[in-house]
């Protein structure tokens, strides 16, 4: 018991610790009283001196306690964090889950993921669909979940942070459904208007403001005629573009690859337009303000929608390619390729190397076949 000029009683411990032949004196104070009774104190004492007996440091182990109970506290917050960190995503998924997590999760942020419950992610799924659609409730549910799939991998000593993921409940109450796939694409007919507006009507000087620019129509027409997706259209670079041998190539596609494509005499066209129309730059669809290129062309989307009458997506464009392409009889294995679909068909198509030219009849019956809808 040690008691202070002033006072104040203390109750401490003291042992040894023996560890191997080395032994070395701990001194432990356990509090005050009255705070702590004797009773209280000696029932400390007792714990920790047979601790010290067993060769194990009560200091020590109470920080190592105290370590995994924060270990065990890990906020969502830090787990997406980590998440990001181990993942390789590319700048624009990076962005996405950063937006989608902060827009729909933000206040979850600082909670210990063990607190984010079943009953919890049930009712934030509902409350998103309810505010921002079905199609934004799976899309934050998918990313939250395999956020709690790489929780679940970790490990906090001998324990799990967390043993399951509570967007489970979602699948197994059939609360989250799968959207049906779209399968929209543009009929001859549809072709013949939007070809018809970019050649006849686009340019005509009757005092119409559809406010359709010619970057706009183009790059709509390069997707129509290339099936490219939508990011890949909108970084390909000057550089890129190889008039000479009629082909050009797109950079870090989807599956990681380069995809190179010939040109045919759409194509061909649509890019020489594109290219004396922005000049000196590196890219074939600048920004309009700064040195990059463009980044979101939905307000042209919505521009030609309005002109033409058609009700289309970017991605419709690219199953228009391919729909066509089939219709002018074009293999399909020739057809996934024109796509860069990433190969199902094991090892063996590994050993199988695409040479352009045997793309370049898929890209030229496309833009023969829209001719003839012209």
């Amino acid at each position: 018991l040690k008691v202070s000029p002033v006072g104040r009683v203390s109750f401490i411990a003291e042992g040894r610790i023996r560890s191997g032949s080395k032994t070395r004196t701990r001194r432990i104070t356990l509090g005050t009283h009255p705070a702590l009774s004797v009773t209280q104190a000696r029932e400390l004492a007792t714990q920790k001196l047979s601790l010290m007996q067993q060769g194990i440091d009560p200091v020590e182990a109470q920080r190592q306690a105290q370590e995994h109970e924060q270990s065990l506290s890990q906020s969502l917050g830090d787990i997406f964090d980590a998440f990001l960190r181990a993942r390789d995503h590319k700048p624009k998924t990076r962005v996405d889950y950063i937006n989608t997590v902060k827009l729909v999760f933000g206040d979850w942020l600082d909670q210990p993921i063990r607190d984010i419950s079943r009953r919890a992610v049930q009712e934030r799924f509902l409350q998103i669909k309810d505010e921002r659609g079905e199609a934004s409730a799976n899309k934050s549910m998918r990313i939250l979940s395999a956020i709690m799939n790489y929780a679940k991998a970790e490990d906090v000593g001998s324990e799990r942070l967390i043993t399951e993921n509570p967007c489970q409940v979602l699948i197994e109450r059939r609360i989250i459904r799968r959207l049906p796939k779209r399968d929209r694409y543009l009929t001859d007919t549809e072709i013949d208007t939007l070809i018809h507006f970019q050649r006849n009507v686009m340019d005509w000087p009757d005092g119409r403001k559809h406010g359709v620019s010619k970057h706009g129509i183009h790059y709509v027409m390069l997707l129509m005629t290339t099936g490219l997706r939508r990011a890949e259209g909108i970084v390909l670079m000057c550089e890129d573009v190889d008039f000479g041998r009629q082909l050009f190539t797109v950079r870090d596609t989807k599956n990681g690859t380069d995809h190179v494509i010939p040109m045919s005499t759409s194509v061909e066209w649509t890019l020489k337009r594109q290219k004396e129309l922005v000049g000196d730059t590196p890219w074939v669809f600048p920004a309009a303000i700064g040195d990059s290129h463009m980044t979101e062309p939905r307000s042209q989307l919505t521009r030609i929608k309005a002109a033409t009458g058609l009700d289309f997506s970017f991605h419709d464009l690219r199953r228009t390619f391919a729909t066509h392409a089939q219709a002018q009889g074009m293999d399909y294995e020739l057809i996934r390729r024109a796509l860069n679909h990433q190969s199902g068909g094991g090892i063996t198509s590994q050993y199988i190397i695409t040479q352009v030219e045997t793309l370049r009849p898929v890209f030229q019956a496309v833009a023969d076949g829209y001719h003839t809808y012209h």
